[in-house]
């Protein structure tokens, strides 16, 4: 550890022009690919078949696996902190381990099928840890990436890294079908996937702590920045703040790993329209109301989008339309990933006339209309497709902006710790959604039965889902109405 830790700040601790602008692109290029792999998250509905049939668990523990996937995606404020504290290296670091010993544990089922057809808690633990060790490689690519290039830019460097997040499930769908399922052995088939998972997390993990690094330049020279400097530098100039002239800016003076004495500088990695927004601690944050209502939003939003993708071939099976799950699956992933590039360069582009709030509201109302769709006529394949394919509309909206949004509203300087704390929100909003979904399907589900067929076995479900999208719009237009209230005063 030792090593990757010091060899990259030797090499890249003094970096300029051209050398510079190569090195935070190369950062991109892994942020691209981390996420890429981050996104095997949302292919839990191909291959939880194999899971039910080799385990023979109910629906509502198939929901719970899921669940805890989520919610450990969802302890991502824990990741968030690590990151503004220890920086890319550290955190990276720590991912590599939690993600390859919990996916190689997801091997190890297969290994003892009896034991774990009584034990589904278990499984479910261990898929809370892939989900915990993801955000950690997640947190290093957006991050790093959102620091590194100007705030002019932040929604295309969003909406492109979101689109290898979102993107990735068709991929990895396409590999599972075509290359590891086999119909013949459904523990083979799981136990294949989660070995090939844990080789991607070690061999992108490792890349992350080699290149990712955080940038800030000073008179063409560059230094690797100690991130968990930022705060500490923003709370001593406020404390001297009032025996200076009142009308200059607070400066923070950031120290770099090279040991050369820095300047008094702006504030790091803050363009100058973001200066309007100071950085809040976390209590003032905890007492935020617009912050409580910008993550309810995107967490009724979010959660809609995660019960219906890990749902989705419960629901095509439930109406006889399995066999078109090769294809169903693929519709939310290639929407989402070209909605997220495709919003990030509009969001940035028309952000004087279009602000993004309204945006991130046209996503929620995406959400109303897919689950209506789903829930009235999902028994036509044509319904579904629509359906689904708002969902990839609405998702890759709503991932792609809100971190943004976040940063511009509540300043960069914490967004690890403040987009954690929104990502815990909606697993837990989601965790609540997906038992619900299963709960319900399994009181329809005949006695001994392992499934349920009838639109009404998931209407139920899909019935909850509508209730959160409208809560989505109810949250986004009170943030919109109380926001434009304060800025009018």
């Amino acid at each position: 550890m030792f090593f990757l830790c010091y060899i990259p700040q030797m090499c890249f601790k003094n970096l300029t022009g051209t050398r510079l602008r190569v090195m935070i692109w190369v950062g991109f290029v892994v942020g691209c690919v981390a996420k890429f792999v981050t996104g095997s998250l949302f292919v839990y509905n191909v291959y939880q078949d194999d899971i039910k049939q080799t385990f023979n668990y109910t629906q509502k523990e198939m929901e719970i696996q899921p669940s805890l996937l989520n919610l450990g995606l969802g302890v991502g404020f824990l990741p968030g902190m690590i990151y503004d504290r220890f920086g890319p290296t550290v955190t990276s670091l720590v991912g590599l381990f939690v993600s390859v010993g919990s996916y190689m544990l997801l091997w190890s089922t297969t290994r003892f099928i009896d034991f774990y057809k009584t034990a589904g808690g278990l499984v479910s633990v261990y898929f809370m840890f892939c989900g915990l060790g993801s955000v950690f490689t997640y947190m290093v690519a957006l991050n790093t990436n959102v620091i590194n290039f100007s705030e002019k830019h932040r929604g295309k460097i969003v909406g492109g890294l979101n689109c290898f997040f979102a993107g990735s499930p068709s991929v990895f769908s396409v590999v599972f079908y075509k290359l590891i399922q086999n119909a013949e052995d459904h523990a083979d088939s799981f136990a294949t996937f989660m070995a090939f998972f844990a080789i991607l997390f070690a061999f992108v993990d490792i890349v992350c702590a080699l290149f990712l690094r955080v940038y800030k330049k000073r008179d063409e020279e560059v230094y690797t920045v100690d991130p968990s400097k930022i705060e500490d530098d923003i709370n001593n100039k406020a404390n001297t703040e009032q025996n200076s002239d009142p009308k200059s800016k607070p400066e923070v003076q950031l120290n770099d790993l090279s040991g050369v004495n820095s300047q008094s500088e702006n504030k790091c990695c803050t363009p100058q329209k973001s200066q309007k927004v100071e950085p809040k601690t976390l209590k003032e944050i905890l007492i935020d109301v617009d912050f409580y209502l910008l993550i309810g939003m995107f967490s009724c939003a979010s959660s809609i989008g995660l019960v219906y993708l890990n749902n989705l071939t419960v629901i095509s099976k439930s109406v006889h339309l399995d066999h078109k799950d090769q294809d169903l699956v693929l519709i939310v992933p290639i929407t989402n990933a070209l909605i997220s590039v495709t919003i990030g360069f509009a969001s940035d582009f028309f952000q004087e006339k279009i602000q993004r709030m309204v945006i991130l509201m046209f996503s929620c109302f995406l959400y109303v209309g897919l689950t209506v769709l789903a829930m009235l006529l999902g028994d036509s394949y044509t319904a579904l497709c629509f359906a689904t394919f708002f969902c990839g509309l609405g998702t890759g909206i709503i991932w792609s902006l809100t971190p943004t949004v976040m940063s511009e509203m509540f300043h960069i300087s914490n967004l690890g710790r403040n987009w954690g704390i929104a990502l815990l929100f909606a697993a837990l909003l989601g965790m609540a959604g997906q038992y619900s979904f299963g709960a319900l399907y399994d009181e329809q589900k005949p006695e001994n039965e392992l499934f349920c067929y009838g639109l009404h076995c998931v209407a139920g479900g899909l019935g909850v889902c509508v209730g959160f999208s409208v809560l989505a719009v109810v949250f986004g237009i009170i943030l919109m109405l109380h926001r434009g209230i304060k800025l009018s005063r």
